[in-house]
């Protein structure tokens, strides 16, 4: 009879382990297509970011070009105007002081008209058109990120003049990496941007209230470090980072840029 009752006991404890390890199967298995969910729901929110950045590169690009049409018509074109009607009108003049004053006139125009030339110039040589569409592109990434519900997301965008197309590509997918990485990694509900410019030096800081990790990890590559390492030494650029369980801190130096 007792062993009856092992027996019975026995097969009771078996199948309720079997089905203990299949439940915790199952929900680990629920867990891993969440978390791959998730992952893809953010790849797809960077490719779609990516592509409204160019969008807004493109608008930036139009808006600029109506701008330099607008300076070109306005200044330049007036200031030509301007000159012919006073060489016609020495044509016309026989006195040598009249001459003299309108030739004055002429040379006058001449230095302004220059120096328009050159300032228009110098601007286009400032790569305007990229400058304008990196500021827009991470405001609006920083908010479709925000919007998402994923990550609360405080950008301060401080730029005075125009970032070249090479330093503005990288520190854009710069930016994208440190939130692909706090959004899959750091469990964090806030994250501040930070990005100044001082005369030709731009300072990135990047912020999360995450888990942190350990930066001697050499795992870490893993996480996107090695291309956010790669990045800011394609630009010369001098990569800072600190890390605690309150949060992980970014900072990125250029100096010196052109």
């Amino acid at each position: 009879m007792n062993d009856a009752i092992y027996l019975v006991l026995g097969t009771s404890v078996m199948v309720l382990m079997m089905f203990t390890i299949i439940l915790f199967l199952y929900l680990f298995q629920r867990k891993l297509s969440a978390k791959a969910k998730a992952y893809t729901e953010i790849e797809k929110l960077m490719q779609q970011e990516e592509l409204k950045s160019a969008y807004a590169l493109i608008e930036g690009q139009e808006l600029e070009r109506k701008r330099l049409a607008s300076e070109l018509h306005d200044n330049i074109g007036g200031l030509m105007a301007t000159l012919k009607i006073y060489s016609d009108l020495t044509l016309q003049k026989s006195e040598q002081s009249e001459i003299q004053r309108l030739n004055h006139k002429i040379n006058l125009i001449s230095d302004n008209l220059s120096e328009e030339v050159r300032k228009l110039s110098h601007e286009l040589d400032l790569r305007t058109l990229s400058g304008f569409g990196f500021k827009v592109a991470i405001q609006q990434l920083c908010e479709a990120i925000s919007e998402s519900g994923k990550l609360e997301v405080i950008p301060v965008i401080e730029l005075q003049k125009p970032v070249n197309e090479h330093i503005s590509l990288n520190l854009y997918r710069i930016v994208q990496e440190l939130f692909t990485n706090t959004l899959k990694h750091a469990m964090a509900i806030c994250a501040r941007l930070e990005i100044s410019q001082i005369d030709k030096d731009i300072t990135l800081i990047y912020e999360d209230n995450g888990k942190g990790f350990d930066i001697d990890n050499i795992s870490l590559n893993g996480m996107g470090l090695k291309n956010i390492k790669s990045r800011v030494a394609r630009i010369n650029g001098r990569l800072t980072i600190d890390s605690s369980s309150r949060g992980t801190t970014y900072i990125i130096e250029l100096n010196g840029y052109e």
